[in-house]
Parts: C-alpha cells; sequence; structure tokens
C-alpha cells in the first residue's frame, strides 16, 4: 500500500484561503476547465515530502522519520503561486499551489528521508522534489497544459502566510494516519 511524509499545511482554518479557494475553484470553472468535484483537494493540504510504494518497510520508517521531523522546527511559509504540472503517466494536469520561496528546511527535511529511504531499501518516488500542495486535477486530454496554465497564472493570487507545524507519516487516499508529529516550536 502506498504511503507517504507530508508536512500539513493549515490554510483550511483561515476565513480569508477559503474565500479565495472557493472563488478560484469558481473562476476556473468559468474559464471552461471542468474539475470533477472529487477532483479539488478540499480537506488534506499538505506539502508530500516523500511518496513510497513499499508498504514493507513502512514501521522501520516510522520510527527514521520520527528522528528527522522531532529536531525540525515548525516552518513560516508564504503561499504565493499557482500552476499546473502534467503527472509522469501523462495522465493528469495538476493544478497545485506553491512558494516562491521554499523554506531550505522543507528541502532538506526531503533530502533526508530520501537518505533514510534509500537506506532501507525502500521503494519510492525518485523524481526530484518539487514542493507544492495539491488543489485540483483534471484529466490531461481535457485541455493542453499550456493552456490551463494560462488561465491560472491570469488569477489573482495573494500570499498566504501559514506556519507547518505538523509532520505526518500517513497512508494514501484517506486510509489512514500511521504516526503525526508537532514540529518544535521556535
Amino acid at each position: 500500500m502506498a504511503h507517504l511524509l507530508a508536512m500539513n499545511v493549515p490554510v483550511k482554518r483561515d476565513p480569508a484561503w477559503s474565500d479565495w479557494a472557493k472563488m478560484t475553484r469558481i473562476k476556473i470553472k468559468s474559464a471552461g476547465v471542468h474539475v470533477h468535484r472529487k477532483g479539488w483537494q478540499q480537506w488534506y493540504y499538505h506539502i508530500t515530502i516523500l511518496f513510497l510504494d513499499d508498504d514493507a518497510c513502512a514501521k522501520s520508517l516510522t520510527s527514521e522519520f520520527a528522528k528527522l521531523v522531532k529536531s525540525s522546527p515548525a516552518l513560516p511559509l508564504t503561499i504565493d503561486k499557482i500552476d499546473a504540472f502534467t503527472t509522469t503517466n501523462g495522465a493528469k494536469h495538476i493544478i497545485y499551489l506553491s512558494s516562491t520561496n521554499v523554506p531550505e528546511q522543507i528541502l532538506t527535511l526531503a533530502k533526508d528521508a530520501r537518505t533514510v529511504a534509500d537506506g532501507l531499501n525502500a521503494e519510492y518516488d525518485k523524481r526530484p522534489f518539487k514542493p507544492h500542495i495539491t488543489f485540483g486535477e483534471i484529466p490531461a486530454d481535457q485541455m493542453p497544459l499550456e493552456e490551463l496554465q494560462t488561465i491560472l497564472r491570469s488569477l489573482e493570487q495573494p500570499e498566504f502566510h501559514c506556519l507547518l507545524e505538523y509532520a505526518e507519516h500517513r497512508y494514501r487516499m484517506s486510509k489512514g494516519t500511521i504516526k503525526k508529529w508537532k514540529l518544535r516550536s521556535k
């Protein structure tokens, strides 16, 4: 079963975020982009640090991940960019949010998590780490990526500031949390 190490992004509690997300979904739809209602991310905003396909080592990874995240401070993050990319298999375009200035600690955490996975010979997604928050997804055959990107880049994108205080080792697709950690306060 697939599982992941993620940093929880607590924007859902921000009323300004909720209003912006709702209006942005409406604007994307009115621009001719059909995102099925299940294609919108609405409940678990996160940055995937490491995505694994290897369930055999989940328990070992949890203890190793604990060492990594317990030494990490809570991280401020500014979300100020909306864009899209196509999945590796070409089936979907992912509408995502990100930061133009990703904190170095997130990049280090991803690098260290990969080192841990390598040490356990775990099977994981070895594509270059691209920190992002999935906002929605559409079938890639619906429109060319460039057209979608043009639509997204024309939208107003305010800055949202949040503090990444929790890391989580969880199964993919709502199958449950394996372990959750609160990062240390500065």
